[in-house]
């Protein structure tokens, strides 16, 4: 019987890798172990028209080596676009996050077997293998690939549950980390990095005790006053509504990641004063953050994005992927601005009605249920949005593909 303690530390431990990703090496080969899988691999499509399409290996359990992962790569590359292909395609309806196996990828074991990276695969004791995506907004990010032995055979039973229970929480991690740690190269202190960020981020402890805010949140603090810091330290939300739904992500780490592959769907929108603005708030569990160096840590990092400011989002990766008309992602670039329905019409000289049907449209596209969503969707097509200006940075390069 699987040890349920057990798949929640991992849970835990994969909300760390959230704002310190490389933990997730460490927290894969947890993954791996739960599931009795050779190796696992957290991975994105390179999809810049430079090069052409290719797999990269973003994240991978330790007992692989980059050397021959990477000379498999460059061997494979045209098959395992075709395979991950074929994994995405029966794995894109709803929101969940769905495993699939590998007998999806020819009519049986034996053609299956006759593909030259399933031979390469076999050679290194790589038998069986299945896949998932972890962001359905954005098919060519954060795709988990696990795979196992011929002793291990395919996960089933506790193997298998135990897979679905952690991979919304990778999926959710990974979707918030996007737009902090992983923007950055390795020389940056992370708390330094933090303030550089136009995202706020507080770290609570699990009483609600502040340890830490970076610049954008206490300018929240100060400036919106949906949150204050009370007499003991701790951080009071100001809507009781929002208390409520932060106290329901506060009381367990398996409360988190209902909406699987679209976590974006699990933040907590705090209104605002103006007409359809809203903070978006994200929560994280932590469990033993390196970067606050107190090995016994248990708390919460809270991500709070201000839809009331101006963001310069390069609409175009939103457009393509989503099929906006030229009219839609120009809607889109006003709504980023923190233009109210009112405003757009005036500037766009059409009537309100017109506009409030533009802008219904543009949210039933892309699967938002409010403008404040939408925003948030952006970053993970833009995510350099959130970073100062002023900083040099690394940011997602890539051209969307549709068919």
């Amino acid at each position: 019987m699987q040890d349920n303690q057990g798949v929640d530390r991992v849970i835990l431990s994969i909300y760390d890798a959230a704002v310190e990703p490389d933990r997730w090496p460490e927290v894969l080969d947890r993954i791996a172990k739960l599931a009795d899988a050779r190796g696992a691999f957290i991975f994105d499509i390179d999809t810049s028209p430079r090069d052409g399409p290719r797999v990269g290996a973003t994240y991978h359990t330790t007992n692989y080596e980059r050397p021959l992962i990477e000379a498999y790569l460059k061997a494979h590359n045209e098959e395992e676009l075709r395979d991950q292909a074929t994994f995405a395609a029966f794995s894109r309806s709803g929101d969940q996050v769905e495993l699939v196996p590998d007998t999806v990828l020819a009519p049986s074991r034996q053609e299956l077997m006759q593909h030259a990276n399933a031979q390469t695969m076999a050679s290194y004791g790589i038998h069986h293998r299945a896949g998932a995506l972890l962001n359905k907004d954005h098919y060519y990010s954060d795709r988990f690939a696990v795979q196992f032995s011929q002793r291990a055979g395919p996960p089933s039973g506790d193997r298998l549950r135990a897979l679905h229970a952690v991979m919304p929480h990778i999926a959710k991690a990974l979707n918030v980390g996007r737009h902090t740690s992983r923007q950055f190269t390795a020389r940056h202190a992370i708390l330094d990095v933090f303030d550089l960020l136009r995202i706020g981020i507080c770290i609570v402890t699990a009483s609600g005790e502040v340890v830490m805010a970076n610049k954008e949140f206490e300018r929240q603090l100060d400036e919106v006053g949906a949150f204050r810091v009370d007499h003991t330290k701790r951080l009071v939300a100001r809507n009781e509504s929002v208390r409520l739904e932060l106290s329901n992500l506060f009381a367990s780490a398996g409360n988190h990641g209902k909406f699987g592959a679209r976590p974006r769907k699990e933040a907590i929108l705090h209104p605002l004063e103006q007409e359809g603005m809203a903070l978006c708030l994200e929560v994280t569990p932590l469990f033993m953050p390196d970067m606050l160096g107190e090995r016994a840590f248990s708390g919460f990092a809270l991500f709070s994005l201000d839809t009331s400011q101006t963001y310069n989002i390069d609409t175009s990766f939103l457009a393509q992927a989503f099929s906006l008309t030229k009219s839609e992602e120009a809607i889109l670039a006003m709504l980023a601005e923190g233009l109210t329905n009112a405003q757009i019409s005036e500037r766009r000289d059409r009537s309100l009605e017109t506009v409030s049907s533009q802008v219904k449209t543009v949210l039933a596209k892309t699967m938002s249920q409010n403008r404040t969503q939408l925003i948030r969707l952006a970053t993970e097509f833009n995510p350099r949005m959130f970073v100062d200006q002023t900083v040099p940075h690394t940011g997602d390069e890539e051209q969307v593909h549709t068919k």
